[in-house]
């Protein structure tokens, strides 16, 4: 039995992965709705001070919407940069900062004051921002049907709940226009549905 104990704890220490430490906190607004949060989602956090951080959870995708970016910004990075990339949690940065960023180890990291993705808000489809979200959009619905096409040729189900969404969190002290803007850039890059993320309350008694 003390064996099988220590073979099983060797498995899941080997074969969990660790999360990476978000560089920012918020307190949302709360509301009794018991929703959870998607899977696969496109995450936009904004912060009380007003910034905005992205993220991916499915790396794959992650990966495909950061060279789309490089490509859109000009902005160069090794292979080995873009992996990191997938595995980096939520950043809040301009482009070109990304390569130095990623150079540093996760400790370090955390000592960078980011400044947020750049949102422009007269030309929004300029904006980084907007490129994120547009070519997220883009991979999102082509990773898809990627995976319903291989379900499919596999004679295997097929989960059409499991699409890449698109949530906001925002700050309870987030200034009104800051998520105005950044509904705005969602609308612009055609992303019909989005969510709200709210803290849980609980329901008011009857």
């Amino acid at each position: 039995m003390v064996d099988l104990a220590f073979l099983l704890v060797t498995f899941f220490m080997l074969t969990s992965s660790f999360r990476a430490p978000e560089p920012v906190f918020v307190d949302p607004p709360t509301s009794t709705t018991e929703d959870q949060i998607p899977k696969q989602v496109f995450l936009v956090t904004v912060d009380d001070k007003g910034r905005v951080f992205i993220d991916l959870t499915n790396p794959a995708v992650k990966e495909l919407v950061l060279k789309d970016m490089m490509r859109d910004f000009k902005v160069k990075m090794s292979g080995e940069d873009v992996k990191k990339f997938a595995g980096a949690g939520p950043v809040g940065l301009k482009m070109e900062s990304i390569p130095a960023y990623l150079e540093l180890d996760v400790n370090e990291r955390m000592k960078v004051e980011q400044s947020g993705v750049p949102y422009d808000t007269v030309n929004i489809k300029k904006s980084q921002l907007y490129h994120w979200a547009y070519n997220t959009r883009l991979r999102a619905h082509n990773d898809f049907n990627d995976r319903k096409d291989e379900a499919e040729k596999r004679g295997l189900a097929f989960d059409k709940e499991n699409y890449i969404q698109f949530a906001v969190k925002a700050d309870g002290k987030t200034k009104y226009n800051v998520l105005k803007h950044v509904i705005q850039v969602f609308r612009e890059a055609k992303v019909k549905n989005f969510q709200m993320i709210t803290g849980l309350e609980a329901k008011p008694n009857d």
